[in-house]
């Protein structure tokens, strides 16, 4: 499943190379890696607070691994996800991103999927019973609470705690390391911390707005300009 450039080296040096785009997690990574290079059925569930990775974890996975659909919970429903493997039995892994936003009878779907690959359900006067050999599910959920234990327990859950603020500035760091110089990159991963703001996908947003030789001065203004206007929580204008 996944391709062979990743496959020359140690399981642990492999891993590093396979998610070198995330920053730290050394551990989980290998876990990941060996899950996904396993001929066993292994399912995995990372779940922790927005902004924490999880989504970048799946579309490495996505990109670096062949036969994978890519399923969006918050969009699609599980009848959805059914008729899309039915027609697409070559699938080896699904990742199911924001698992927790699927309602309780589109979960039901999934547990046989979960346990050994086989689907049975009816659906629009259409019975499907089918299974798919050597499947896997990769998913991402920002909590456990709407998940059942029959669904929990067919997982291999792995928490993603929320960044400290020196964890924060390391990946913002990280991520922009080839974009921006690195005082630039320190200085925006200050102002958020100092705005209470740990969101690695803001800093990366805020920092494609700016250029190498622009100035301190221009970062300032740069995140005002954002800071001043950007959507506080709880706003609705209906």
């Amino acid at each position: 499943m996944i391709k062979e450039k990743y496959l020359a080296s140690a399981a642990q040096d492999q891993a590093l190379e396979f998610f070198s785009n995330i920053y730290g997690l050394a551990g989980m990574k290998e876990n990941l890696f060996r899950a996904l290079v396993s001929d066993k059925q292994i399912n995995v569930l990372l779940v922790g607070p927005p902004a924490t990775s999880k989504t970048l974890f799946m579309t490495t996975i996505q990109q670096k691994c062949n036969n994978v659909f890519y399923f969006d919970a918050s969009n699609t429903t599980g009848a959805g996800l059914i008729e899309e493997l039915y027609n697409n039995r070559r699938t080896r892994l699904v990742i199911i991103d924001e698992i927790d936003k699927l309602k309780k009878n589109d979960m039901s779907c999934l547990l046989g999927l979960l346990n050994d690959g086989r689907i049975v359900k009816s659906l629009k006067q259409i019975r499907y019973d089918f299974r798919i050999e050597n499947i896997k599910v990769f998913a991402t959920s920002n909590t456990l609470v709407n998940l059942s234990k029959p669904v929990r327990s067919r997982f291999q859950v792995y928490h993603l705690d929320e960044y400290t603020d020196e964890d924060f500035l390391n990946v913002v760091k990280f991520c922009l390391q080839n974009k921006l110089p690195e005082e630039i990159n320190e200085m925006i991963g200050m102002l958020l911390i100092d705005s209470d703001i740990k969101d690695v996908r803001t800093a990366i947003g805020l920092g494609n707005l700016l250029k190498k030789e622009d100035t301190k001065e221009d970062v300032i203004r740069v995140f005002e300009n954002w800071n001043s206007r950007r959507m506080r929580e709880n706003l609705d204008y209906n």
